[in-house]
């Protein structure tokens, strides 16, 4: 099974992560990072999950295996943060 985070910053060091299947909002994890709210997500004891499709704002990392959340958030929070920036640049924003 795959679910959905959608992280958004509220203010620099406060971040929530929305967990969905579909259009069900499932919960959401307050975090001091956008690592952390991936690193909480990988913590789901859903048996049968085997990743999330992460998005951060309007951008998304793609889809991401529970091993890699768990083995290497930071990298998946540091293409969030870049291809947002990115993003950003191009509308204008």
């Amino acid at each position: 099974m795959l679910l959905t985070l959608h992280i958004v910053k509220i203010e620099s060091g406060d971040y929530r992560g929305h967990v969905m299947e579909g259009t069900q909002h499932l919960g959401n994890y307050d975090a001091a990072s956008i690592k952390e709210a991936i690193m909480l997500a990988a913590e789901n004891p859903l048996p049968d999950l085997t990743g999330f499709h992460i998005w951060y704002e309007h951008v998304c990392a793609g889809t991401t295996l529970l091993s890699d959340m768990r083995t290497d958030p930071d990298e998946i929070a540091q293409r969030l943060v870049s291809l947002h920036s990115v993003v950003r640049g191009l509308i204008g924003g």
